[in-house]
């Protein structure tokens, strides 16, 4: 019975994590509406038992160990889900950018009609990074070249899928030289 009490604190903890990284994937690209339809979406990375943990900004080192654990599985409409909870990436699509490098699309999980962009990052063994790109991260001009307009906040909303691929690959092709950041990490299980 202590084991139990113990325990459920720390479930609780990991649920918040979980939270705050899928806060994190949120990102400032979004859409109205999904922009990868199902003909054009991917299967990257194999079905399975996941492991996830966020990164801290501050210096790339995990949070405290694996914050999420399920089976993954790539369902009939092309996007990925799991019956575990707190899953981070409920219902993500992917459409590869080139290499092991692939858009993901991320359904707000509040249920609003809001769909976020970010990166993934395959890599063998089942290792997936990925990243939450910010479009303030991209230059006035390239914003203005590709048509993106930033809010006050701080988001750019994207109104088809031609566009959200120019910004990802402009934002990679900017950051080239630098040692990228990851927000989270998934690693296969086994």
């Amino acid at each position: 019975m202590a084991e139990r009490r113990v325990r459920a604190p720390v479930i609780q903890l990991r649920a918040v994590i979980v939270g705050l990284a899928a806060s994190v994937v949120a990102g400032c690209f979004y859409a109205d509406d999904p922009l990868i339809p199902r003909r054009h979406a991917q299967e990257p990375f194999a079905e399975g038992h996941y492991v996830h943990a966020p990164v801290d900004p501050e210096n790339g080192e995990e949070w405290a160990g694996s914050t999420w654990e399920g089976e993954i599985r790539y369902t009939r409409d092309r996007r990925y889900r799991s019956n575990a909870e707190n899953f981070p990436h409920q219902n993500a699509r992917f459409r590869s950018l080139g290499g092991n490098v692939y858009l993901a699309e991320i359904p707000d999980r509040d249920g609003e009609d809001i769909y976020s962009y970010g990166l993934a990052w395959l890599y063998e063994g089942g290792v997936i990074t990925y990243r939450a790109p910010h479009c303030s991260d991209l230059a006035d001009a390239m914003r203005t070249e590709l048509g993106i307009a930033m809010d006050q906040e701080g988001l750019c909303r994207l109104d088809d899928l031609e566009t959200v691929m120019n910004a990802m690959t402009a934002w990679l092709e900017a950051h080239q030289d630098e040692t990228l950041r990851f927000d989270g990490i998934y690693r296969l299980v086994e």
